[in-house]
């Protein structure tokens, strides 16, 4: 009887010490079905891994089904302890989906109050694969240690599920990450330059992906507003948590500036290119305004008076504590997509500073243009006037191509990898990082 006693005394304790806490992988009853409640039209359970490969070997997962209710159905599971966002802000998640372009919005809750919870917070991420296992990131910089505890998935949010396999949606180990490795927070000014700075973007709007291109002369940002953007669609500078320190703006120190290059064989000038600037514990407290380019296919200076705030927005109150920042370019108009086809237009910038302006004389792309890239086998310079110099190195710096006044370069024989192609003319030198596919 004793010994009765002691096994059930055991179970009792393994029972209720039995947490659900990160890293989530639904493997030895972690989560149960009745751990994953559902609402408004949303169905979640645990249930054998229906795809195992070498991008996700569980035998467990969880599943959500939409059938009918709301656009904002999902599942959510709640935590034994709150989310810890000191060090590891990123949330991230194992995802199997029908179609890529599809929005995943992760919303984390409190436990103030019946769900939904307050206080509350969400960032959205998008599939890129059709049918394969992907790792999807939610940045959470920025947000309190100790207030979250509820994880509430919204998969093809803002559509209704039918129910078929279309809407239905697979998901697995769930976990933290800090992204930056250690790295110092972004402040201004940003040049892409410093080594022991995170450098990071957050698109929205189904904006980018907004990438750094890295060159031997310098390093800048590179943003892609797709055909599917949204009109308002942009790119916060760094993470949610904006930069380290705030933006000493005053009403009679109001400027910014950014080094801008719009790219593209039919981009046109006078394109509305907006800057916003906002607390981030608090989007409420904003300001933005808005510069024009002048010039396509070379470097400008824009400079950005929030005095002149933009029409139909908030004026500027320097009480604020200002520290984050966001372009928009092309404000107010659809993407135009990649330019690898010569169509598309392309945005550049680097040197965002505030009160003065910096150097842009490592940005040096005259009229040039290297396309397709990445490449197979041909690779384009469009603007070639005769008389420059082509030099194509490879990461180590080993010379493996030169010429003179080439528009067109047949790589065919080139290995895979990333390599620098250096144009020089009249003592200048431009210089593309290419991509060997």
């Amino acid at each position: 009887m004793k010994n009765i006693f002691a096994l059930l005394s055991l179970f009792c304790i393994v029972t209720i010490n039995a947490q659900i806490s990160l890293p989530i992988d639904f493997e030895n009853d972690q989560v149960l079905n009745e751990d994953i409640i559902h609402f408004n039209g949303g169905s979640g359970y645990v249930v054998y891994n229906p795809q195992i490969d070498d991008n996700n070997a569980s035998e467990h997962v969880g599943v959500i089904i939409r059938d009918g209710g709301d656009i904002w159905a999902g599942s959510y599971i709640e935590l034994d302890g709150y989310l810890d966002f000191s060090t590891n802000t990123t949330l991230n998640m194992r995802v199997l989906s029908p179609y890529p372009g599809l929005m995943v919005k992760f919303k984390i809750e409190g436990d103030i109050g019946e769900f939904p919870s307050e206080p509350a917070t969400e960032r959205d991420a998008y599939t890129t694969a059709t049918n394969e296992w992907e790792i999807l990131s939610w940045d959470f910089s920025g947000e309190p240690t100790d207030t979250f505890r509820k994880l509430v998935l919204m998969f093809d949010f803002g559509n209704v599920g039918d129910g078929t396999a279309d809407s239905t949606f697979y998901f697995d180990d769930i976990f933290q990450t800090d992204p930056s490795g250690g790295l110092a927070q972004i402040d201004l000014p940003v040049t892409f330059e410093d080594p022991s700075v995170y450098y990071s973007f957050t698109d929205f709007g189904n904006n980018g992906p907004t990438t750094i291109v890295e060159t031997v002369s310098g390093n800048y940002a590179r943003v892609e507003k797709s055909s599917a953007a949204e009109s308002w669609a942009g790119v916060t500078i760094g993470t949610d948590a904006g930069f380290a320190t705030n933006i000493p703006v005053t009403t009679e120190n109001s400027k910014m500036y950014i080094d801008v290059y719009v790219q593209g064989n039919n981009a046109p000038t006078g394109l509305p290119i907006r800057l916003k600037i906002e607390n981030s514990n608090d989007p409420t407290q904003s300001v933005e305004t808005e510069a024009f380019n002048s010039v396509v296919n070379s470097w400008e200076t824009l400079e950005f008076n929030f005095s002149n705030e933009a029409e139909g927005t908030a004026a500027l109150n320097s009480d604020y504590p200002f520290d984050k920042a966001s372009v928009f370019f092309n404000f107010g108009s659809p993407g135009s997509g990649s330019d690898t086809d010569g169509n598309g237009v392309v945005y550049y910038f680097d040197n965002v500073s505030f009160g003065s302006t910096l150097s842009v004389e490592e940005n040096l792309f005259e009229n040039y243009k290297v396309y397709p890239n990445p490449f197979k086998s041909m690779l384009n310079i469009h603007g070639i006037e005769g008389g420059e110099k082509i030099y194509i190195h490879d990461i180590l710096g080993k010379e493996i191509f030169k010429g003179i006044g080439n528009k067109t370069i047949n790589l065919e024989d080139l290995n895979k990898g990333s390599y620098f192609l250096i144009i020089s003319k009249d003592g200048r030198k431009n210089s593309f990082k290419i991509i060997k596919n």
